[in-house]
This record gives structure tokens, sequence and C-alpha cells, in this order.
């Protein structure tokens, strides 16, 4: 006996999520060609780049630099209380 659409499940289409229905591919949830990456190693999206004035680029920097130094105050900061309560508990 034959089951659904001409033996192959119940929703057209030969691939490889023919027996999901349209709306639950990957090509319907994620646009077209989303599932094909697995078969196309080379084909690769990158996001567009925004060119930056070097002012801009420059505070962008700057802010950078100045967070990461404000967490190694707090890591440095966090260290010292970690070995003083090894100190601690190793007496």
């Amino acid at each position: 006996m034959r089951r659904g659409w001409r033996g192959r499940g119940y929703w057209p289409g030969a691939g490889p999520f023919s027996h999901l229905p349209p709306w639950q591919r990957p090509g319907w949830l994620y646009g077209p060609g989303a599932c094909w990456y697995l078969y196309d190693s080379n084909r690769t999206v990158l996001p567009p780049i925004n060119q930056l004035k070097p002012e801009d680029e420059n505070l962008i920097l700057n802010d950078q630099k100045q967070a990461i130094v404000e967490q190694q105050k707090i890591n440095q900061e966090m260290l010292k209380k970690i070995e003083a309560r090894l100190k601690e508990l190793k007496k």
C-alpha cells in the first residue's frame, strides 16, 4: 500500500527534508539555501563592513581599551581576595 505523496512521504519534494512539511524545512525557516552549506564548505557569507572614520575608530578603540583595563583591575582585586582566603584556609 502506498502512503502519502507518491510513496515518499506526505509532503511534495524529493530531498533530505521531504518528510517535513514545507513550513518546517530549513529553507522555509532560514531562507533559501540554508541547509546546503553542508555540501559546499567554500561558501562563506560575511557581514558587510562599515568603513569608519579614523576619529571614530580611535574613540571606539580607546573605549575598548579602558573597559579592558577596568576589567583587569577587577580581576586583580578578585585574585587578591582569593589568595587571601586560600591563606586563611591553609592555617
